[in-house]
């Protein structure tokens, strides 16, 4: 593939162009704050503002071109900028995306959705690729798993790569399949099928329908990578036209044997290897499979496995772990009873002798299903057997007639505003306690930090 300039996008979307035309582009970004030199930087209209407003930022920040809407006002571009004018620049990022990608003919993608557990999978795979092929891997920065995301990340394409490892994600009705048209995968990962976005598909039975539409396209030299246990195995791969792959299974594919560390992870032995991998939480294990069995589809060797597997790190608000006077165990990036599960399964393996203490923000994108969701999870997290729960958010009176329900006997307060629940914990906590911070990202339970940094330190907030 060539890399194009301005007045090759220009050409491929059929946009107007005006400035340079051949300002280099080596990246896209769709927020000016963060694009960096040579960005195609995308404006975009949001609920909250217009990108449009952004594109001389971008342009300062180092960006070479901006795509924007023809019908509004623009800017003049510097001589060394370019500004490519369309009726619709999500739809020509998206076109856009669909040319580099029908371009790179050599180039092996891998796409990775499922309900949880994408960007963790998604980081393990990359490492483990790129201990085997280097800078020859392109991997989605952060979450970049949209309609948006997606197509800006295949903007950073160039002759080099030879691996793509994009994580797909969805908020509306038919995305997947739109995701799935533009990355035309050679190898698609489902981790599982839970419960987030069941609130907006109506059931699981669409949601697993919705998951399966990363396979729209597929040929018969494709591969889909599944759990050996995922209830909807059957339904996702049926009329599958090429091989399926299964994954987590002890005993097999040298997975032989796991101890359960706690917070620090788990000693494996892989064919006969003893491995330390960082991540704690048994469902960390399962994405560290699920992302062995892709990198084993494209030859992977296994040195690299086992390099990535003793290097990796937690990721922010992923089963992350802060050591202080208190231990914080911040998995606060989402949340929905299946990751809720998972993160008090992590708290009850915990061998300590300082208190537990749960802090539970909102569920949410569960739809009709939050309030009875909620007071399961109350349930749920009375009988993880922590010395107290704190709720946070709207709708949490639920959770706590869950709680109180299952036989909860400990400290058990419900809060809606963020500053109570700060001065609460910093009387309650006590160097020694570990704290599980487990919410939906909306609710930000890492504002926290401050006052749990601070215990024992006698700094009141």
């Amino acid at each position: 593939m060539t890399v194009p300039n301005a007045a090759r996008i220009a050409e491929i979307i059929g946009g107007k162009l005006i400035g340079n035309p051949v300002a280099v582009i080596s990246g896209g970004r769709a927020d000016s704050r963060i694009c960096r030199k040579d960005d195609l930087y995308v404006a975009l209209s949001g609920e909250q503002t217009d990108g449009v407003r952004y594109i001389e930022d971008a342009w300062t920040a180092g960006a070479s071109a901006a795509l924007a809407d023809e019908s509004k006002k623009l800017p003049e571009p510097p001589a060394d900028k370019a500004l490519i004018a369309v009726s619709d620049p999500l739809a020509a990022l998206q076109k856009l995306a669909r040319f580099l990608r029908e371009e790179a003919k050599d180039l092996k993608i891998i796409g990775i959705t499922g309900s949880n557990g994408k960007t963790t999978t998604k980081e393990i795979l990359a490492a483990i690729l790129r201990a085997w092929k280097g800078e020859g891997v392109l991997a989605t920065e952060g979450n970049y798993n949209s309609d948006i995301g997606l197509p800006l990340t295949l903007l950073g394409l160039r002759p080099h790569h030879e691996i793509a490892v994009l994580e797909m994600g969805m908020n509306r009705i038919g995305e997947m399949a739109l995701l799935a048209e533009t990355a035309r995968l050679d190898i698609a990962v489902i981790t599982n099928i839970g419960s987030a976005h069941v609130g907006m598909l109506g059931s699981r039975k669409a949601l697993a329908a919705e998951k399966r539409a990363v396979f729209n396209g597929a040929g018969p030299a494709s591969t889909a990578v599944v759990a050996w246990d995922e209830p909807w195995k059957d339904f996702l791969v049926k009329g599958y036209p090429g091989t399926v792959v299964e994954f987590g299974r002890w005993n097999a594919d040298g997975w032989d044997s796991y101890e359960n560390l706690g917070l620090e992870g788990f000693e494996i032995t892989r064919y006969g290897k003893k491995i330390h991998f960082a991540l704690p939480g048994i469902h960390n294990l399962k994405n560290a499979m699920a992302a062995a069995a892709a990198a084993g589809v494209l030859g992977a060797p296994e040195e690299a496995v086992v390099s990535a597997l003793q290097s990796v790190r937690p990721f922010f608000g992923r089963s992350e772990v802060v050591k202080g006077a208190v231990t914080v165990i911040r998995d606060c990036y989402n949340a929905n009873p299946e990751s809720l599960e998972a993160a008090l399964d992590l708290l009850k393996t915990i061998q300590s002798e300082g208190r537990r203490i749960l802090v539970l923000g909102e569920l949410r994108e569960l739809g009709d299903e939050t309030e009875d969701a909620l007071r399961k999870a109350g349930g749920a997290a009375a009988a993880a057997g922590p010395d107290a729960i704190f709720l946070f958010g709207e709708g949490m009176h639920n959770a706590k007639e869950g709680a109180a329900a299952a036989g909860f006997g400990g400290e058990l307060r419900e809060f809606k505003e963020m500053e109570e629940l700060k001065s609460v914990l910093a009387d309650f906590l006590v160097p020694g306690d570990i704290v599980l911070l487990k919410g939906s990202r909306a609710g930000a339970l890492e504002r926290l930090d401050g006052v749990l940094s601070e215990v024992g330190t006698g700094v009141k907030p």
